[in-house]
């Protein structure tokens, strides 16, 4: 299976877990691959300059390990990706989980999240 990690679910996968279900964590550790958005890298930037979030090194470093110890791959938010985002319903106002929620349908992906409205797009999901 393929999963697109959303920006909390990133968080908790570098942090050994957090909220993390042991279902998603089990998923995860047999994943066919493993993706997140780079619209989370900025996310995780901004929610770490705010004080919102407490991660172990710089966003930069936080990511890198993820990538080499997960072997995960970024997906930036292409013009298919954005302008599908532009085109969702309202059922979510973040600007940056809708361009998760549009990356995870342009490219079929599972999408890894604690948060309750993915669903509402049509989209899979574990947390």
């Amino acid at each position: 299976m393929r999963y697109l990690l959303d920006t909390c679910a990133l968080i908790w996968l570098g942090m050994g877990g957090g909220d993390l279900s042991a279902n998603a964590r089990r998923r995860i550790s047999v994943a066919s691959s493993l993706h997140y958005s780079s619209i989370s890298a900025w996310e995780l930037a901004r929610l770490q300059k705010e004080g919102k979030v407490v991660i172990p090194n710089d966003p930069d470093g936080f990511i890198a390990d993820l990538t080499e110890q997960y072997g995960m791959s970024a997906i930036p938010p292409v013009d298919e990706i954005m302008l599908r985002a532009a085109d969702l319903p309202d059922f979510h106002k973040d600007p940056a989980d809708r361009i998760i929620i549009a990356t995870a349908l342009v490219h079929d992906l599972t999408i890894v999240t604690g948060d309750g409205k993915f669903p509402q797009y049509g989209v899979r999901t574990i947390c």
